[in-house]
């Protein structure tokens, strides 16, 4: 979709920018999507237009790097051949095996998610901040 938005209306979550199969941050990032809605409009004081121009700016890179996490894991979890189906199993059972450092090296190579949610900075008012 060219905009999640259309006149008074908008889109959030899945509705808007599904981040595609097998990412499983869906609801994560309609939660952060929420968010930052609501303080894009109260940040326009009512002005519709730069209030969703303001979510769509803000939301899209998180949007974007969230859509290449599920391709990436798919192909990194998913063997297609009875050589890499025998190497995931393998790589399974030397895993826990492995030293501790070396272990958080390997699987720091899965961190889309992580680098995705990076990509937005979420602030609030600290004069609305609760108690």
């Amino acid at each position: 979709m060219p905009s999640w938005s259309h006149g008074r209306v908008t889109l959030v979550g899945d509705a808007g920018y599904c981040p595609g199969p097998a990412v499983g941050g869906g609801t994560a990032v309609a939660m952060i999507g929420a968010y930052v809605l609501a303080g894009a409009l109260r940040a326009a004081d009512g002005n519709l237009a730069t209030a969703f121009a303001s979510y769509e700016r803000e939301l899209g890179e998180l949007v974007r790097l969230s859509r290449t996490i599920g391709p990436r894991v798919m192909k990194t979890l998913i063997p297609q051949t009875p050589r890499q189906v025998w190497l995931t199993s393998q790589a399974m059972r030397l895993l826990p095996r492995l030293p501790a450092p070396l272990r958080g090296r390997l699987l720091s190579l899965q961190r889309g998610p992580a680098r995705a949610l990076a990509a937005i900075t979420l602030t609030h008012d600290k004069d609305e901040a609760a108690p």
